[in-house]
């Protein structure tokens, strides 16, 4: 297969290049997305992946998560959320150096070995494997890449990478606090409610804050006290 344009769309640094580390089996149950850091938790420079798997309640995922994530090496931490989603924390600070020349864009700097696991991941002579090759060893096709941006293959040459560098808004995780399931967030409101079912949100079913993600359901409770009140209501009606 050859280069005939450069790549289409942006390329995930942590899913395409980091992601492959981590030896598991391509073809088996793929996380939803993948990142180098989460806000307000880790940073890039910390050196930890993380992971987001989405309907972990199927049998396909349960099972590679007994077999190959629960018991794997870098496994930092497992941290469940309240919508059927699982997040991986794995510590990549035996891969420090690849790492840290990852995330700045030195792609080609990284070391042979790790270089090879990646390519092993994709299937050979695929479109995601030649992409690969040429971020990793651009040596090799500075001339095609010279040959499709029109330009002198001095040029590329000198700036010596074939690939952006990582946007750290597309590799940065964020989520809510109340999607987590062990959440400390305190409740929408300070006033006083007497012995309330659910202390986040008050028993009111919502919170209006976050009426912009699934119209403001309270994930502690799912609206759970607000429905049986009206339902008590249409009974009485």
């Amino acid at each position: 297969m050859i280069i005939n344009q450069l790549y289409p769309r942006y390329f995930q640094k942590s899913k395409l290049s980091l992601y492959p580390l981590l030896g598991l089996q391509r073809g088996l149950t793929a996380p939803e997305e993948v990142y180098f850091s989460w806000k307000g938790k880790y940073s890039p420079e910390d050196q930890k992946l993380i992971l987001v798997y989405n309907n972990v309640s199927g049998s396909l995922y349960q099972e590679l998560k007994n077999t190959k994530l629960a018991n794997h090496r870098l496994l930092l931490e497992i941290i469940p959320t309240m919508q059927d989603k699982e997040i991986y924390v794995f510590d990549f600070s035996s891969y420090a150096s690849d790492w840290d020349h990852l995330i700045v864009g030195r792609y080609s700097k990284m070391s042979l070995k790790t270089k090879q696991t990646i390519l092993d991941y994709f299937e050979r002579y695929s479109g995601n494997y030649i992409y690969m090759h040429s971020f990793l060893f651009p040596n090799k096709w500075f001339k095609r890449y010279a040959e499709i941006l029109d330009v002198p293959e001095e040029l590329l040459i000198e700036v010596g990478e074939l690939c952006d560098k990582p946007d750290w808004n597309k590799e940065l995780f964020s989520i809510h606090d109340f999607f987590l399931e062990y959440s400390n967030i305190e409740p929408e409101t300070s006033e006083y409610v007497p012995t309330p079912s659910c202390d986040r949100c008050n028993d009111l079913g919502v919170i209006p804050k976050y009426s912009h993600i699934s119209n403001g359901v309270c994930f502690k409770c799912y609206g759970r006290v607000k429905k049986q009140k009206e339902a008590v209501g249409q009974g009485n009606a």
